[in-house]
C-alpha cells in the first residue's frame, strides 16, 4: 500500500474493472499522472483485480468500490467510501455503460429502462453526487464518454438508435454541468469514442473477428482502448480552461466533425 499523501489527487473511474475495457486503461493512465484510483464497478472479481494491478504498476493507492450506478443511495455511498479511504475526489470520469442493439421497432420497456438507468441516469447521478466535495475543494474534473453515433450515423452499426439516444442525453448534460459549475472550477467535458476493440459488453475478450469489423475506419482497424484512454486522461489533467462544455471526438477520423 502506498503512504497516504494528502496533497495526492484521486480519480473516481466508474466501469472501470473490465480486464480488456478502456476504463481500465482510463485509471492506468489517471494513476501514472499521479493521480490515486478509486475503480468503481459490479464485479468483484475483476474490480478487485483491477485495483490491485494499478496499484501494483503504478505505485498508487487504488481501491474497488462496488457500485450500481442506477441507484441513488449506491452511488452516494460509493462516494462517501472513496472520501474516507483516498480522502478527496479530484476527477469524475462515468465511463460505465451498456451497448444492446435493437431496432426501435423491437425496442421493450426493459431495455429502455435498463439503458437509460445505466448510461444516463448513473452518469447524472455521479456528477451530481461529486459536486459538493468537489466544491469544497475548489475544483475539479468531470469526464463523461459519449460516442461516435451521437454526431451522425454510423454505417453498417444499426440497432444503435437506443444507445445513441442514452448519449446524446449525457451529451446535454455535460453542456449544462458545465455552465452551472464554471464558476466552482468544475469542468465539465465529454469524449466521444469511435469503434473500439474492446468487445464491449462480452464476458470474454475482443477477438479476431471484433477487430475486422474496424476495417473499415481510417486507420483500416478498430481504436484499441488504450488511444482513447490516452485522451480522456488529456481531457481530465489539462489545466486550461478552454475545454469546458465541449465534446471531444475520439473516433479515429470514422466521423468528421
Amino acid at each position: 500500500m502506498v503512504e497516504n499523501d494528502m496533497n495526492s489527487k484521486v480519480a473516481l473511474v466508474t466501469g472501470a474493472a473490465r480486464p480488456w475495457g478502456m476504463g481500465r486503461e482510463i485509471a492506468l493512465g489517471l494513476a501514472r499522472k499521479g493521480h490515486d484510483i478509486a475503480v468503481v464497478d459490479v464485479r468483484d472479481d475483476w474490480g478487485s483485480e483491477a485495483a490491485e494491478t494499478i496499484q501494483k504498476e503504478t505505485g498508487r493507492r487504488a481501491i474497488y468500490v462496488k457500485t450500481d450506478i442506477a441507484r441513488r443511495a449506491d452511488v452516494e455511498a460509493m462516494v462517501r467510501a472513496v472520501l474516507k479511504e483516498l480522502g478527496r475526489i479530484d476527477v469524475l470520469v462515468n465511463n460505465a455503460a451498456i451497448v444492446q442493439t435493437q431496432p426501435i421497432e423491437r425496442m421493450t420497456d426493459e431495455l429502455l429502462d435498463r439503458m437509460f438507468a445505466i448510461n444516463f441516469r448513473g452518469t447524472a447521478l455521479c456528477c451530481q453526487a461529486v459536486i459538493e466535495p468537489m466544491r469544497r475543494q475548489k475544483g475539479g474534473r468531470i469526464v463523461n464518454i459519449g460516442s461516435a453515433i451521437t454526431a451522425g450515423p454510423t454505417p453498417p452499426l444499426r440497432g444503435l438508435g437506443l444507445y445513441a439516444a442514452t448519449k446524446g442525453a449525457a451529451m446535454a448534460l455535460t453542456k449544462v454541468l458545465a455552465l452551472e459549475l464554471a464558476p466552482d472550477n468544475i469542468m465539465v467535458t465529454m469524449v466521444a469514442p469511435g469503434f473500439m476493440h474492446t468487445a464491449q459488453g462480452s464476458e470474454s475478450p475482443p477477438t479476431e473477428q471484433d477487430f475486422k469489423r474496424g476495417r473499415k475506419q481510417l486507420m483500416g482497424r478498430p481504436l484499441y482502448p488504450a488511444e482513447v484512454a490516452d485522451v480522456v486522461v488529456y481531457a481530465a489533467t489539462c489545466p486550461s480552461h478552454a475545454l469546458t462544455g465541449q465534446t471531444i471526438h475520439a473516433n479515429g477520423g470514422v466521423i468528421l466533425v
